[in-house]
């Protein structure tokens, strides 16, 4: 196996390889919100099919999560490791379908209640959003988040010990700005490490 330092160059076209190094890196400590696990189950069968959702389940060991109890994010991690393959090839590459699942559980996001809760706190304004974006994904996920404004409507968005690859949060960012009154909304992730990213955000 790749050490950590290594680990970051892989891509989602590697298939398993990609998914295990994740695995095995995470530890107790990592953990997801069931929202967040249901949100991906929903996803997986909007861009597949049921039999893909029951490929994931059985490869999980579970297939209904309470929104806000405490899973192990690796749950979150084999479900992907059996979903992106098939996904992968139905939508034209890895990293494609990864943009399509983040913003599908994006959209489904908004929709709970927590995510309603959200958009009434930030008024419907994306710079409002982008500055509630560490306590929004915390509410989903552990790890560390902050931002760094570069001018009125741009930013960049740093992301440590998160374990999702860079096109994943590209799509979810996009869906959720969409969502306000952001117009014209670029997102650009790069990997700088194999559990850390930054993610270069503007709209008009």
């Amino acid at each position: 196996m790749m050490d950590a330092a290594m680990a970051w160059s892989v891509t989602p076209r590697d298939g398993g390889q990609f998914w295990g190094q994740r695995m095995a890196l995470a530890d107790s400590e990592d953990m997801a919100r069931g929202l967040f696990l249901q949100s991906t189950l929903r996803a997986v069968r909007a861009l597949g099919d049921e039999a893909l959702e029951q490929r994931c389940i059985a490869t999980c060991g579970q297939g209904r999560f309470f929104p806000f109890f405490n899973y192990p994010l690796r749950l979150h991690l084999q479900m992907l490791s059996a979903a992106m393959p098939a996904l992968a090839e139905r939508h034209g590459d890895a990293e494609q379908a990864l943009w399509l699942m983040g913003h599908c559980v994006a959209m489904d996001f908004l929709e709970s209640e927590a995510g309603r809760t959200m958009q009434v706190l930030v008024r419907g304004e994306a710079k409002r959003l982008v500055n509630n974006l560490p306590s929004t994904y915390q509410v989903s996920v552990n790890g560390e988040r902050w931002v760094k404004w570069l001018g009125p409507q741009c930013c960049r968005f740093t992301m440590k010990r998160d374990f999702m690859p860079a096109s994943f949060h590209e799509g979810m960012l996009t869906a959720m700005l969409e969502r306000m009154d952001a117009a014209r909304v670029k997102v650009v992730g790069r990997q700088v490490d194999v559990l850390d990213g930054e993610y270069d955000i503007s709209w008009q």
